[in-house]
């Protein structure tokens, strides 16, 4: 198999998770396509593709796809911006259901709170989060990708999921909705 037909098999197979796991870091829709397609031109251009398995090609792309990432919020950090889509977050079409516009409105909200108390989460623990709930992976093949052992991983997890229950908690209180 060469190397044109690896990447076309890898890009139907992954290239949806990939994105979402992208998406989740990013709000502009267009920003994430496009750190998608520079992740298989990345592999197009990679040699080494065809000497590891699919455990390993797959690894190689998410790791490729967080340095793009590092990379965009580096650039953007410094040139900051906004786009419609920040200015009007969740207006994407996989929301809508015309019959139910409460239901859509709750789900923004939610997604909402969700975003902001990620946010106050530190970036270790949001990558945990992303690559375990987005991407699907393992504790052992987050730590891998990670540099770190399985057990910090579950720690670092356990460690986000408590502190987001923690915010969730909070929020209610302060909202006098706390059960």
């Amino acid at each position: 198999m060469d190397d044109h037909e690896i990447v076309t098999r890898l890009y139907q197979r992954y290239a949806h998770a990939l994105f979402k796991y992208i998406f989740s870091s990013l709000s502009p829709r267009e920003e994430a396509e496009d750190i998608l397609v520079e992740v298989f031109l990345a592999a197009l251009r990679y040699q080494g593709l065809a000497r590891m398995n699919e455990q390993q090609q797959f690894a190689w792309l998410i790791a490729v796809a967080r340095n793009k990432l590092t990379d965009w919020h580096r650039r953007n950090s410094r040139f900051p911006h906004t786009s419609l889509e920040q200015v009007l977050p969740f207006m994407e079409q996989e929301f809508v259901e015309p019959d139910e516009p409460e239901i859509v409105m709750l789900k923004r909200e939610e997604y909402a709170l969700l975003k902001m108390h990620l946010s106050q989460l530190p970036e270790t623990q949001r990558e945990v989060l992303r690559l375990r709930f987005i991407m699907g992976l393992r504790h052992a093949e987050i730590g891998r990708l990670l540099g770190k052992s399985e057990g910090a991983i579950q720690g670092i997890f356990w460690r986000a999921i408590h502190s987001l229950r923690s915010l969730y908690q909070q929020e209610a209180r302060s909202r006098g909705t706390y059960e």
